[in-house]
């Protein structure tokens, strides 16, 4: 563990406690999404549309998230055409921030998971969770 007077090691979390829910927003916080606890990894994935989008991905089964939107936000959501069309990818209808992706068809169950894009929580709340790079 870090001393209080150095930064944590690579894949070491800092000694801040975190609290057991985390709360990401979008820019202009009309979207925001709680989680319900810190993501244990990280994933940036690199394929054609996350790539694009520079999201930092965690996954969590999608009946645990809550998804709200404050008085005059709305979530937008773009289907690839180039794919299967199983995954939605959702951004704030104000400021276009990229929230969250969520399965469609079979893939909607509540236990299904979803992403949630960590790189709206603040840095310290995400500092020193292990990041991988792979393809969703």
């Amino acid at each position: 563990m870090a001393s209080p007077n150095t930064a944590p090691s690579p894949g070491e979390v800092s000694g801040a406690a975190l609290p057991a829910k985390l709360k990401a927003s979008c820019h202009c916080g009309r979207v925001s999404i709680e989680l319900p606890s810190p993501p244990d990894k990280l994933n940036e994935c690199r394929c054609t549309v996350c790539y694009k989008y520079g999201a930092l991905w965690a996954y969590f089964p999608r009946d645990t998230l809550a998804v709200a939107t404050a008085e005059g936000g709305t979530v937008e959501a773009y289907v690839r055409a180039d794919s299967d069309g199983y995954l939605s990818f959702n951004r704030c209808g104000h400021c276009g921030g990229m929230t969250h992706w969520l399965g469609l068809g079979e893939y909607a169950g509540p236990k299904r998971k979803a992403g949630v894009n960590c790189r709206l929580l603040p840095e310290k709340d995400i500092e020193g969770i292990p990041r991988e790079v792979n393809y969703c």
